[in-house]
């Protein structure tokens, strides 16, 4: 699966989808759908999801590319 290391850090920081959908602004519908790579992300959601789980700008493309 093309995002599974940043849905083990999604659960690593928040426990579940949910709490960080609820954090991040956006359903958790759109969660999943961003991360089964259905609905793309946007690069403002990108820094936030990067600010909230602590990944650094150098490992973007290790979890959305």
């Amino acid at each position: 699966m093309k995002f599974r290391k940043l849905q083990g850090k999604i659960k690593e920081v928040f426990e579940t989808q949910g709490a960080f959908a609820a954090a991040m602004g956006l359903s958790e519908t759109t969660i999943t759908a961003k991360l089964k790579g259905r609905i793309d992300w946007k690069r403002n959601e990108m820094r936030k999801a990067c600010e909230l789980l602590g990944i650094s700008i150098k490992e973007v493309h290790e979890y959305f590319f």
